[in-house]
């Protein structure tokens, strides 16, 4: 101590001993200087304010509190405007006319990015040994304004229509889209600020099969078109969920009750829900919702935050459903969104007396794949009415219970009603799909190690373009290749379905779908004619190519199956049958026209087409934010406002209009 006190170093470090001393004081002396700098502090700044945040409080019927939509405000979930300018090849000389400057520069720079000039390999395609100049000089070939509203949240690889208008040309009938890159909002030229690209297109140019040469329908003619099932999502935008109250605690738990319900999956790029921050949850629709992220958006609204006692609230909604039958659609689906815990206590539903109850119900009860709702939905399917038959008929294609439910379905193929027929074809069609899809996967896990195997999103799309004969469902399925898939449905009276939208269908009801007898049919200018005199087992057919001006002259079989084939078919060295090679388009319009003729002994349907009024709304609902093209820059949503307006066209085209076309009657004077 004596030398520590003589030391001029009140705290030597060399001394042992004394660093507990030297930290004691060193603290004293900091405590001491504390009220001078705060004192210092107070003069020279004003002192922050407390912020008062008022919380959020919605106006929420008791039954529905604590679900995810009704403490969240989503962003993304109106369909996204993409577009894009593209080249459509394979035209009949009606291409190649002058384009604005800045179309031309874009497409000359975006036709030399993709590998064609003078010494390119594209030995065989339209664009051997071109330069991009002569490419859009070529009469045989057109720009195009490709536009599509994609679904909201739609996943990797999902697939939608695309809408084209040509912008130097005067008809792309026959044309294919080369792939076309597809960019957020309208298009863009070479300069211009580029949007973030999450699509691409491709695909055979389908013009409308009912129209007049020269004339247009509704927005479709000549120089406008679609490519069904054309456009794939190749980067995927994600849904945001903006929390009204941020809270790190209650974001967490909306997380973890989203992925609880619909855990992550093959197919899927991560879990459905990932927190961003306290008030920010971005979300990704599930691969198995590929084709029906609709369904999983309402079922995400409707997921009860607190999983603590699932058999609770589910005792408590179906309570309320029967207490309050407006809220049933609400209700029903806070059922699905708790999961297979809420199936016994929706079954209480099955039997109740009011139909909307009832319906709720069985809606959940086939959501959440309950068998014992197959029973009331086969009854009601049989002996309801209106809405309510057709919906039932729909259900039941979701629920996996067994043969009784194909053998029920198979049944109503024989309705008279239209609506009734093709919804039940529909969900037959569903589950064979969903019977293939599993026959496929165990093949694939039945290979030998080691040996390559198919992803399920290659196996997803084989099934839907080739369905085996001989399957429980009843339909038949084979694919005529890069044009459309032909389904046989040997059941009831003589039918033709053909589809306007997504996967091109044509569909051939019954076992009599034949041509009849005497025949006399003319279309397209005499371009085509089908003639038959009575008691003649074989057509004679006329055909003149628009294009080449070639003429085949054939007899042709009268079954409806084999004509289709027969006029869809290309001929080639390595399939050198006869054939047409017609378009989807072209293939349709024939049919009609032999309908109309009184040619056939089936009806015409067809869908109605709504390709037109979702671009429309989504070009309405898009407040796009620019955003440039790098990692760093690029948000991962757009924001859409959706409007009242909108949420009820939405509801009204939840299903596809049947639209009879009724033939003639081949014996009544003219």
């Amino acid at each position: 101590m004596h030398d520590a006190a003589r030391s001029p170093d009140p705290f030597p470090r060399s001394r042992p001993g004394t660093d507990l001393v030297r930290r004691t004081a060193l603290k004293a002396a900091l405590l001491a200087a504390v009220p001078g700098l705060l004192m210092a502090g107070c003069g020279s700044s004003t002192p922050r304010k407390a912020t008062n945040v008022t919380p959020v409080v919605r106006n929420i019927p008791a039954p529905l509190r604590g679900t995810v939509g009704t403490e969240v405000t989503f962003e993304g979930i109106t369909p996204v405007l993409v577009s894009g300018y593209g080249l459509v090849v394979g035209l009949k000389g009606t291409g190649g006319q002058a384009l604005p400057d800045r179309i031309a520069a874009t497409m000359e720079r975006e036709i030399g990015l993709k590998g064609v000039g003078k010494g390119s390999d594209l030995e065989g395609t339209p664009l051997e040994g071109k330069t991009p100049r002569q490419v859009l000089r070529d009469t045989n070939t057109a720009v195009v304004l490709v536009q599509a509203a994609i679904p909201p949240g739609a996943p990797l690889y999902a697939t939608f229509d695309v809408y084209i208008s040509a912008l130097n040309a005067t008809s792309i009938e026959g044309g294919r889209l080369y792939t076309t890159d597809l960019s957020i909002g309208d298009p863009t030229t070479f300069g211009g600020v580029q949007t973030r690209r999450i699509a691409a297109a491709r695909g055979p140019v389908f013009i409308n099969p009912f129209s007049e040469p020269g004339k247009e329908i509704e927005g479709v003619g000549a120089t406008k078109g679609r490519i069904l099932d054309g456009g794939i999502v190749t980067n995927p935008l994600k849904i945001r969920m903006m929390l009204d109250n941020a809270s790190h605690t209650r974001a967490r738990a909306i997380v973890s009750a989203i992925n609880s319900r619909f855990p992550e999956s093959d197919g899927d790029q991560g879990p459905a829900a990932v927190g961003v921050n306290d008030g920010n949850i971005a979300m990704a629709v599930p691969a198995r919702y590929r084709e029906r992220s609709g369904e999983f958006l309402d079922i995400v609204r409707h997921v009860q935050i607190d999983q603590s006692f699932p058999e609770e609230y589910a005792r408590r909604y179906v309570q309320a459903i029967k207490n309050e039958p407006s809220m049933a659609d609400d209700l029903s689906m806070c059922l699905v969104g708790l999961g297979d815990k809420a199936v016994p206590f929706v079954r209480d539903l099955y039997e109740f007396p009011e139909i909307r109850p009832r319906m709720a119900g069985l809606r959940a009860g086939a959501l959440l794949g309950d068998a014992r709702c197959a029973d009331f939905l086969k009854r009601m399917a049989m002996t309801g009415t209106g809405i309510e038959r057709t919906d039932a008929i729909a259900l039941l294609g979701e629920v996996d219970a067994g043969p009784t439910i194909d053998m029920a379905l198979r049944d109503l193929l024989t309705e008279r009603e239209l609506t009734v027929r093709v919804t039940a074809y529909e969900s037959l069609a569903r589950r064979a799909e969903r019977a293939d899809l599993r026959r496929r996967v165990m093949l694939e896990a039945s290979k030998p190690v080691g040996e390559p195997t198919a992803d399920l999103n290659h196996l997803q799309m084989l099934t839907r373009k080739q369905l085996p004969p001989g399957m429980l469902q009843g339909v038949e399925r084979e694919m005529v290749p890069g044009k459309f898939v032909l389904d046989v449905v040997p059941v009831g009276d003589p039918l033709v379905y053909v589809t306007q939208q997504r996967l091109p269908r044509i569909v051939l009801f019954g076992t009599n779908t034949r041509l009849r007898n005497p025949l006399l049919v003319s279309a397209w200018s005499d371009r085509l004619m089908l003639t038959a005199d009575v008691g003649e087992s074989q057509p004679r057919l006329y055909y003149r190519d628009g294009r080449t001006q070639a003429v085949t002259t054939q007899e042709v079989s009268p079954d409806l199956r084999e004509l289709v084939l027969f006029m869809a078919h290309e001929p080639t060295p390595e399939s050198p049958m006869p054939g047409l090679n017609l378009t989807y388009s072209e293939v349709v319009g024939a049919l009609y026209a032999i309908n109309r003729a009184g040619g056939m002994t089936a009806m015409f349907t067809t869908e109605r087409d709504r390709l037109r009024a979702d671009l429309l709304k989504a070009s309405r609902a898009a407040q796009e934010r620019e955003r440039p093209e790098t990692a760093k820059d690029v948000p991962e949503v757009v924001i859409f406002e959706p409007t009242h307006e909108m949420e009820q066209e939405d509801q009204k085209a939840a299903k596809p209009a049947i639209v009879p076309i009724t033939p003639p009657d081949p014996n009544k004077k003219k």
